[in-house]
């Protein structure tokens, strides 16, 4: 087991012992990504991950905002993942009927336009899609698969879960509307500054919504001050505005446990004139968690995809990255703003950056987010330099009509682009020497500027001295990015 120096550090430990932690006064707090992530999981994984739940349940709290969210999802969830399991033979055998009437209807025109034995050469076709169709059913016959099928859950398993929870008074008190908004408010603040937790949904969620993970935080604090309960968090929401990768190792930020252990001790005024101890917090992503009880409370498991999973993955990866990043390159590229956020830039011209330059690039990190049967997404994370110009557009020549643009300003960024890969594996599959995926996209970028020249070569003469830095951003003001008022363009308007 890992010993107490460990746990302290925030490191999500299959090693620790949940049993253990629940002896002295644990209480567990799943995130509500813990309990939709059961409908993505394959049967055999899934029904593991619930004989775990079942093993701890009476030592779960259920917070309000996870109630909540997960209500609004579950359904469509369950129906997805009955259609994936119900129809993945259905759905085979549909793609090479497409792909054969494809491939008959350019036969046609090689008939129509009298190429000699085309009539036959279309025949031969079908001989050869009925010879696919009949190798894929043996496929599915021989192999199990048929068994994984009829394993489908019957009912909403994980729903009643949480109804067992709910019926058994396991959650939280929900938060007043006056709280919300005061929590809301102080997101603001902290999100505009990247205090975690949930800064990273700021730019992609609206309203209360952006600021559910905050409030999900807020109540796990004021639950463990109240109930003086130690807390077991388990999410997998793996953004860096909950963990940071060391080692290879998720580890919580040290923000949060500072947060939590401070925001949880008893103040001397409430505890008679003495200061109340604080509240401990060990995190888990799910899987750590899962093979915590696993091995502590002996429940098994039988996911052998999973394993091979486990033990594969970061050869698996060292395989792969180089030709990840070379299927997104011609993307980087050409995105414009897309991965780039034009307000990182002091000034960009007016025609806007149509090409990037890639400096260089080394692979980071990476992490598997999600697995959906024998679908595995994977988030790799690469280090990118680049570089680029642009242009203000200065008219046309009036005689050539040609464009007449000025010299150009010249553009350095550095930062991170993360790449989503989807892989799909079987249980037959060679996991050792398999190096290939079905696809990759960028799914966010994160950059700096790093290098920036103008133009014009005088043009820190026309901004006065006091004005050569915005106080609020820090970024160098010059004549492009002039605010007027002693702040640069993107801050400005706050003053």
């Amino acid at each position: 087991m890992a010993n107490n120096n460990e746990i302290t550090l925030g490191i999500s430990d299959a090693s620790v012992d949940v049993a253990e932690l629940i002896a002295n006064n644990y209480v567990i707090v799943c995130d509500t990504n813990v309990y939709l992530g059961l409908y993505r999981f394959s049967p055999d994984y899934a029904n593991f991950a619930l004989d775990c739940l079942r093993k701890i349940q009476t030592h779960i709290m259920l917070p309000y905002t996870v109630k909540v969210e997960y209500h609004k999802h579950n359904q469509a969830l369950f129906k997805r993942r009955q259609d994936v399991i119900e129809n993945s033979i259905e759905d085979t055998m549909n793609l090479i009927e497409t792909q054969r009437n494809k491939l008959k209807n350019s036969c046609a025109t090689l008939i129509t336009r009298h190429f000699p034995e085309a009539d036959e050469f279309q025949d031969e076709i079908d001989k050869k899609y009925d010879e696919l169709k009949t190798m894929l059913t043996g496929y599915f016959e021989e192999r199990s698969v048929l068994t994984l099928i009829q394993d489908s859950w019957t009912s909403d398993v994980v729903k009643e879960l949480v109804q067992e929870l709910l019926n058994n008074n396991q959650i939280m008190q929900d938060f007043t509307r006056d709280e919300i908004y005061g929590i809301c408010e102080d997101g603001e603040n902290r999100y505009k500054k990247e205090i975690p937790p949930g800064y990273k949904d700021g730019k992609k969620k609206d309203g209360i919504r952006k600021y559910s993970d905050l409030i999900l935080w807020k109540e796990l604090i004021r639950f463990a001050k109240e109930e003086q309960k130690n807390i077991i968090f388990v999410t997998d929401d793996v953004k860096p505005d909950w963990w940071k990768i060391v080692n290879n190792q998720y580890e919580f930020l040290p923000q949060l446990v500072q947060e939590f252990e401070r925001d949880t001790k008893t103040r001397a005024s409430a505890n008679g004139g003495v200061i109340g101890p604080s509240m401990k917090i060990v995190p888990f992503v799910s899987a750590d968690f899962y093979e915590s009880i696993s091995k502590s409370m002996d429940v098994q498991k039988s996911d052998v995809v999973d394993q091979a999973l486990k033990i594969t993955d970061k050869d698996y990866i060292e395989s792969i990255q180089y030709q990840v990043f070379d299927s997104i390159i011609d993307n980087l590229k050409y995105s414009g703003f897309d991965y780039v956020d034009e307000s990182v830039l002091t000034y960009s011209g007016s025609d806007g950056i149509d090409e990037w330059e890639i400096e260089n690039y080394d692979f980071g990190s990476f992490a598997m987010v999600e697995r959906d049967g024998d679908y595995i997404i994977y988030e790799l994370v690469y280090n990118v330099k680049m570089s680029s110009s642009s242009y203000d557009y200065w008219g046309r020549d009036y005689d050539t009509k040609e464009v007449i643009s000025s010299p150009a300003y010249q553009h350095g960024v550095m930062g991170q682009v993360t790449i989503r890969v989807v892989r799909t594996v079987d249980m037959l599959m060679d996991f050792e020497y398999s190096d290939d995926f079905d696809s990759a996209e960028i799914i966010s970028g994160d950059f700096e500027e790093t290098y920036y020249q103008s133009c014009f070569e005088d043009e820190d003469e026309d901004v006065p001295d006091a004005y050569d830095m915005c106080p609020d951003c820090s970024r160098k003001i010059n004549i492009e990015n002039d605010g007027g008022n002693g702040f640069c363009l993107n801050c400005a308007p706050n003053h």
